[in-house]
């Protein structure tokens, strides 16, 4: 399978969703600063993905790890840390097919969604490792919470978005994966 990239305009873009994604989710779940360090997690593009963080048809993977501090040995001390895996690859064929997809608002929606799903595994809200029917609820659960939390941003064109992972057969929210 040949890979796309995304440029620098796209990466440009990622990190103004990134605050975006961020900014939103903290105020919808009432987070301090304080939380997301404890709820740690990085950003990847394909690129830096290894291979069992590829896939052939999800926009985004979240996959987590299990980390120590350095200098420690406690299994109390040990903690998540989650990497959110951008498919370059497949977002940038769902933006080449059209249907009104624009790359800022795909973006924020992508990684919002990704940035609740961490949080609600942080705050015991969801488990990680929960059976193939419970996670199909918690994506359909953390697909309307992404668009409660992102509504008010008029300036973004959401919309399209929203069809786009309502359409399962697109490449929408069903296709999403979790992995340990």
């Amino acid at each position: 399978m040949a890979m796309t990239y995304f440029d620098a305009q796209h990466r440009e873009l990622l990190c103004e969703a990134q605050v975006i994604a961020e900014e939103m989710t903290s105020d919808f779940f009432k987070l301090n600063h304080n939380h997301w360090r404890r709820s740690r997690y990085d950003i990847l593009t394909l690129k830096a993905l290894r291979a069992e963080e590829v896939s052939p048809h999800a926009l985004a993977l979240l996959a987590r790890y299990r980390g120590l501090p350095p200098h420690s040995s406690l299994p109390s001390a040990a903690f998540d840390f989650y990497r959110i895996c951008l498919q370059d690859h497949n977002i940038l064929k769902a933006l080449a097919i059209g249907r009104g997809l624009a790359p800022l608002p795909l973006f924020s929606y992508i990684l919002t969604h990704e940035l609740v799903h961490v949080v609600r595994f942080s705050l015991f809200q969801a488990r990680f490792d929960a059976p193939w029917p419970e996670r199909l609820a918690e994506e359909a659960r953390v697909h309307r919470l992404t668009q409660t939390i992102l509504a008010p941003l008029h300036f973004l064109e959401l919309a399209p978005v929203f069809q786009y992972y309502e359409d399962s057969w697109q490449g929408g929210w069903r296709n999403a994966h979790l992995r340990v």
